[in-house]
């Protein structure tokens, strides 16, 4: 584009934010059936910690090679595929078997990595970059809406239709999205490089170049723990709730909803804040020692909390925990070498997919040696703090 405008940029918003909800719906779909479908499928449901750290780890080559496909077939290619690879995914747990369900995993978390990457690629080129906190916060809030969707509507649909067809529905509406979207192929794929070999190579160049830009390195490192630390309360909320606080499962939906209702109205709070009252380096950390401090609230949740107060605390465990993305993605942009946008937001994906990979099972692993879910909320709260605290040091340098 030669001119870059707000009203330019708003189609390919609601392409990539279209895709992220699919994403995310089919992806914590699973967590939120979990309670149910892990008895048919022969596992525990705190299995769920290590299905979600096997698909992100098959997610981490998806999401280093994000920028060499985009360039190569075009990032609403690659998103459709993405689409369809969804659909495969729930179709197999579908199967209700433990291997179907390894797999499962596996062709999930392909259809997950690439997805920031992919519409960082495209929302780089085509939103002014005096409001890109805002248009990035818009596009990440997708993915707690795509998650809040699965609390709202798939205890519903498993009641009346039983979990393999709710979750089944989730992949039926994916491949809508990637028919839906491919309008858009012409005016966003137009650019692409034919001639653009995918190589051995095409795979650690990402990582070379965050490594070797201090910047893009705290983002890397920081973002490690930020995502894992989302996705591990995320995935464990409504198990925590349903076996710590013995709450029925639609009553626990309607509070897993309840946080991710939190991570979508955060995204955007926090995205115009940071369009014009306070610097990112000083509110992405900020987010961090928030979301600290409600972690260690949420494991001292009691069945006698009234359920008002329990979805208000949620609520602001969500727009903490949930509510940086957006505003880590539109500094990724703003740090990256000319040229370099795709390759650095795949080198940072690889690093919070890794981190999605590692805290859940880390998360697990305490609940199940510990038997105590507070253990592990500490061990988030820590952790997240340690990282804010490297994040705020590094970002304020030049502010």
């Amino acid at each position: 584009m030669t001119e870059l405008t707000d009203r330019g940029a708003i189609a390919p918003l609601v392409a990539t934010s279209a895709v992220q909800v699919m994403a995310s719906l089919t992806m914590f779909g699973v967590a939120v059936i979990a309670p149910v479908a892990a008895p048919d499928i022969g596992v525990e449901a705190t299995l769920i910690g290590t299905f979600t750290a096997i698909a992100y780890g098959s997610g981490i080559l998806g999401g280093l090679l994000t920028g060499a496909f985009s360039d190569r077939y075009g990032a609403i290619r690659v998103g459709q595929t993405m689409m369809v690879l969804a659909f495969l995914g729930v179709a197999c747990l579908a199967m209700s078997n433990p291997i179907a369900a390894l797999l499962s995993a596996v062709v999930l978390g392909i259809s997950y990595g690439p997805i920031n990457p992919l519409s960082t690629h495209i929302l780089a080129r085509v939103v002014p970059e005096h409001r890109r906190p805002l248009f990035f916060s818009i596009k990440q809030s997708a993915q707690p809406a795509g998650t809040a969707l699965a609390g709202a509507l798939l205890p519903g649909l498993v009641i009346f239709f039983g979990w393999q067809i709710a979750i089944l529905a989730t992949g039926i509406a994916a491949i809508v999205t990637a028919i839906a979207i491919q309008p858009l192929r012409r005016r966003l794929d137009g650019g692409r490089d034919l001639s653009r070999h995918i190589r051995g190579g095409s795979i650690v160049a990402p990582l070379r170049l965050i490594w070797r830009e201090p910047k893009l390195r705290c983002l890397a490192l920081s973002g490690f723990f930020f995502s894992g630390s989302q996705v591990s309360l995320a995935s464990f909320y409504v198990v925590y709730l349903t076996g710590e606080l013995s709450m029925a499962l639609t009553t626990a939906g309607l509070i897993f909803t309840t946080v991710q209702v939190g991570g979508v109205v955060g995204r955007l709070f926090w995205g115009a804040v940071a369009d014009s009252l306070i610097p990112a380096s000083m509110l992405l950390p900020g987010l961090g020692f928030a979301t600290s401090v409600f972690s260690v609230v949420s494991g001292i949740f009691a069945l006698d909390w009234s359920i008002l107060v329990l979805g208000s605390l949620s609520f602001a465990l969500g727009a903490t925990s949930h509510g940086w993305n957006g505003i880590y993605f539109s500094e990724l942009v703003k740090f990256a070498p000319h040229g370099t946008v795709g390759d650095a937001a795949s080198g940072c994906q690889f690093a919070t997919l890794s981190g999605v990979a590692v805290v859940p099972a880390i998360f697990g692993l305490i609940v199940t040696f510990s038997d105590s879910y507070f253990a592990a909320f500490v061990t988030i709260a820590v952790a997240m703090f340690v990282a804010s605290t490297y994040m705020r040091l590094v970002l304020r340098r030049g502010d």
